[in-house]
């Protein structure tokens, strides 16, 4: 070929894309022409037609000269050269058709469009299967390459080669071997190409891919060609060093020479050592974690831009296995849990397992005990364990001592024996294990307010509440009638039975320590028990808990307020009527609600009380009004409200709570739609007013020790 033919044969790959716009853009104004008669496209249809006829003359004459300075893999090359052909000469039919040049042209003129169509997407896909090989369409960008240990790596096989794939096989494959060269594997690198051998490991740095690759960029020999992607100076740098060592396809990053010059650029291939850092999650929208704190949990990101979660439910004396249900799509990113000094127990500890990338775990303070350390088999990741304060035994050790990873564990004030802990000290050498308060994790040395538990916080008859304490010698002193619970207060007994509602208090007391803050627990009783819940009005959205029965099954809901267990009314009040078994003295009914103006969630601001004996004529017998909150306020509380009138005979009872309706000006959204969340509506007679002799107790105060 001479200098002239190379030089138009050249501007094949420029030219061929010029027939296949025009052709599509025609092919396309047609179709829209034949759906929308109304619309005269002809004009510009003729004028597409044409100039991709004639580019696609010019595209098959440049790529017939281009096809002999070879490189090209025969059989692609031979469909692209015919199938390029018959587009040509299916563009000019096309074209003369679309004139009406003769009537057989006319009457073919539908079909030739799409036998033009269907050459020119075919002869542009074997174009494209020579150039970018035969899986360009699904070839997926190579990751990274990343090994576990560097040193036993082969060099070849982790840098050069890919390398290679990355910029230089595009031009120098089987399908398309510029200058006879083949790069895709180690038989095509050690033949070389036309211009002879790539390497001279004599003087590596006469060898001919080195030179290539040196060569200034306007220099036509260069490699890469201008306008592709180019080798960065740390790819030449390897190249280089790899070449220095003999150009060796078996040797190991161990077995090379003078591996401190690259040392650097070795490290992008060494594989993160941290587990959490190979996961390689996204990071945690904000979005997400707004969401799971609107529901009532206290969820934090990591670090910006983390994928790893913090989960604080420390202190939270109602944690159930629904506390953690909004957890189940992140349990893979949660990094922290922290659980002290909450109601957490052997009960919940198979809630864990499912937290398997957990880094720290907070127990101090909590009910576990051995028998509930089994879900530690399914973290093998976990480096920080706290269970100080907590009835843990020389047994959980075993447990604690299958963790892989495990670097710091804190056991003080556990019931865990000196000569078992210093023959597990023996046997895990590399925990550092903490048998004294650790200021920076616990604090001031004050005293953990008293856990007060109970089966509910709503009852009928009766109900046992019980005081427990994560530290022996602990006095706990309490009250009953609402006041703040004093040094003079009365020690609380082993079990305190209340059949009348309460307000309990209680703090801890210890020699040495200074006094724990107050916990407080209200109990309410359900006196009067309702047959049947009806609701008047249904609920808003998903909120629809069990219906009318939700008022009276008493059941309290959670503050994760999407568990289930309330209804939900949005920008509506609430209508319900409850049914005694017979005519019965009433004379106090109390709504239990729940806020959260984070999540648009307000307290009721009034309600009114109905009876009747028949369940259809009714008259009001009582009403309250409660305030609005006048600041902004992201907590969640939950809440009973009391409405007391004079006894009265019903059988049925008409409760109509109500809405603010809308959002304070405070609020972001001002104006907007806002809810109210019930789940009882408890009735009492006259006989349930509260007294301090409603209650009974024995001795003796429970600890976990």
């Amino acid at each position: 070929m001479d200098v002239l033919s190379i030089n138009l044969a050249r501007l094949h790959p420029l030219i061929v894309h010029l027939p296949i716009g025009f052709l599509l853009l025609g092919i396309l104004m047609e179709g829209l022409q034949r759906w929308q008669k109304h619309n005269n496209y002809q004009p510009a249809i003729g004028l597409s037609l044409l100039l991709g006829t004639l580019a696609s003359i010019v595209a098959a004459a440049t790529g017939w000269w281009l096809a002999k300075e070879g490189g090209y893999e025969e059989n692609l090359l031979q469909y692209h050269r015919w199938l390029g052909i018959a587009t040509t000469i299916s563009a000019l039919l096309l074209y003369l058709g679309h004139l009406e040049y003769t009537r057989l042209l006319t009457k073919l003129y539908p079909y030739l469009l799409w036998v033009c169509g269907v050459a020119l997407f075919a002869a542009g896909h074997f174009g494209g299967a020579m150039t970018h090989g035969t899986d360009y369409l699904f070839e997926k960008p190579a990751a990274p390459q990343t090994v576990e240990n560097i040193e036993e790596a082969l060099v070849y096989d982790l840098i050069i080669q890919p390398i290679m794939d990355q910029k230089c096989t595009g031009c120098h494959k089987p399908s398309k071997s510029k200058g006879g060269l083949v790069l895709t594997d180690q038989a095509g690198l050690m033949a070389g190409g036309d211009s002879g051998p790539l390497f001279n490991t004599a003087v590596p740095a006469q060898s001919l891919l080195l030179e290539r690759v040196h060569l200034p960029m306007e220099v036509e020999e260069h490699m890469p060609p201008e306008g592709k992607p180019q080798l960065s100076a740390g790819e030449i740098q390897l190249l280089e060093w790899w070449m220095g060592n003999g150009a060796c396809f078996d040797c190991k990053v161990k077995d090379m020479e003078d591996r401190a010059a690259v040392a650097t650029l070795l490290e992008a291939y060494q594989a993160p050592a941290d587990h959490w850092a190979k996961l390689d999650l996204p990071p945690m929208p904000l979005e997400t974690v707004q969401q799971l704190n609107a529901q009532g949990l206290r969820v934090a990101v990591a670090a910006e831009e983390s994928p790893f979660l913090l989960v604080d439910m420390a202190r939270d004396t109602a944690i159930s296995a629904r506390s953690f249900a909004p957890l189940r799509k992140y349990t893979d990113r949660v990094l922290e849990l922290h659980c002290g000094h909450s109601n957490f127990s052997d009960e919940l500890s198979d809630q864990l397992a499912a937290f398997t990338n957990l880094k720290k775990l907070q127990l101090q303070g909590t009910r576990i005990t051995d028998a509930g350390l089994g879900f530690l088999a399914e973290l093998p990741h976990l480096q920080v364990l706290n269970l100080y304060g907590t009835a843990v035994t020389d047994a959980g050790l075993k447990a604690i001592g299958q963790l892989p990873e495990l670097k710091q564990v804190y056991l003080w004030q556990t019931a865990v024996s000196d000569a078992g802990l210093t023959k597990w000290k023996e046997a895990h050498p590399q925990v550092v294990v903490q048998q004294e308060a650790d200021r920076e994790v616990f604090g001031t040395a004050a005293l953990n307010p008293p856990l007060l538990e109970a089966a509910s916080t709503l009852f009928h008859d009766s109900i046992v509440v019980r005081a427990i304490s994560n530290f022996k010698g602990v006095e706990v002193r309490y009250t009953i009638d609402g006041t703040p619970p004093g040094p003079d207060s009365p020690l609380f007994p082993d079990s305190l039975i209340l059949r009348k509602t309460a307000e309990v208090q209680a703090f801890a007391v210890k020699s040495g320590w200074n006094d724990s803050e107050v916990s407080s627990a209200r109990f309410v009783k359900a006196g009067l028990r309702a047959k049947t819940g009806r609701l008047l009005n249904p609920p808003s959205g998903k909120f629809q808990a069990n219906g009318g029965a939700s008022l009276v099954d008493l059941q309290k809901g959670t503050a994760v307020f999407t568990a289930g267990n309330w209804l939900g009314y949005e920008g509506e009040h609430m209508s319900a009527v409850m049914e005694l078994p017979e005519l019965t003295s009433v004379n106090e009914v109390t709504i239990s609600a729940l806020s959260r103006p984070a999540s648009w969630i307000f307290f009721p601001k009034s309600a009114v009380v109905s009876v009747s004996a028949d369940g259809q004529q009714f008259r009001e017998v009582g009403r309250a009004d409660w305030p609005t909150i006048d600041k902004e306020v992201v907590e969640t509380e939950l809440k009973y409200f009391p409405i007391a009138f004079d006894p009265v005979e019903a059988r049925y009872v008409k409760v109509e709570v109500r809405s603010p309706l809308r959002n304070p000006d405070w609020h972001p959204n001002p104006g907007g739609k806002s809810w109210i969340f019930l789940d009882e509506i408890l009735l009492s007679g006259p006989e349930e007013a509260f007294d301090h002799g409603g209650i009974s107790a024995s001795t003796g105060l429970q600890t976990t020790k």
